[in-house]
């Protein structure tokens, strides 16, 4: 299989972690998702990641790689006993990668182009995420799901992207079970580059 990525973002992150932890093995494209006509063939949406499978079907957005992953494997991470908890994770982690992404893209337009309430509203965002996961974090699953996955994947993302944001001095719980997180080896293997 041939999972179309980039080094930096979140989403080709929870997938390149989800195959890491179910032993599968991806070709890994990077690439710029940015005006990419190869990549536009397989997503229409032209984003990352969109994984290949065996037959040459075409599989994209994150959460749909992840279940099709854990599915082929017979994966751990959609838990039924658990899966409303681990699904409603996932979507407040992926909501604060959104925001994270489409916070950056707004800030990278020229100046006169930006948008002052966009930009604020993402990061409003990201710190109401942010709160909710702090105070969620005591609650996360030690055999993680798709949810502890999305929520370190975010988390990584804004070390990377947003270092002045200092989310670990005002959410210290979250940020010890991301420190002790991060040491998986999947974690380890798909640190964010960019």
């Amino acid at each position: 299989m041939k999972l179309y990525s980039s080094p930096s973002s979140p989403f080709a992150r929870k997938c390149r972690i989800v195959a890491h932890e179910l032993g599968l093995l991806l070709d890994i494209e990077n690439v710029s998702p940015i005006g990419n006509a190869e990549l536009r063939t397989h997503n229409p949406l032209g984003k990352v990641p969109a994984l290949i499978d065996d037959d040459g079907v075409a599989v994209y957005d994150s959460r749909v790689i992840c279940e099709v992953l854990n599915h082929r494997a017979l994966g751990r991470f959609f838990p039924s006993g658990d899966l409303q908890r681990a699904l409603t994770l996932q979507a407040l982690a992926d909501g604060i990668s959104d925001s994270a992404v489409a916070r950056i893209f707004e800030s990278r337009r020229p100046e006169a182009f930006q948008h002052g309430a966009t930009i604020s509203r993402y990061m409003l965002a990201i710190t109401t995420g942010l709160d909710v996961l702090e105070g969620r974090c005591e609650a996360f699953a030690a055999d993680p799901t798709i949810g502890e996955i999305a929520a370190a994947c975010a988390l990584g993302y804004l070390d990377l992207r947003y270092a002045d944001l200092d989310w670990r001095g005002t959410h210290s719980a979250l940020a010890h079970w991301f420190e002790s997180f991060a040491t998986r080896p999947s974690m380890q293997a798909t640190i964010p580059e960019g």
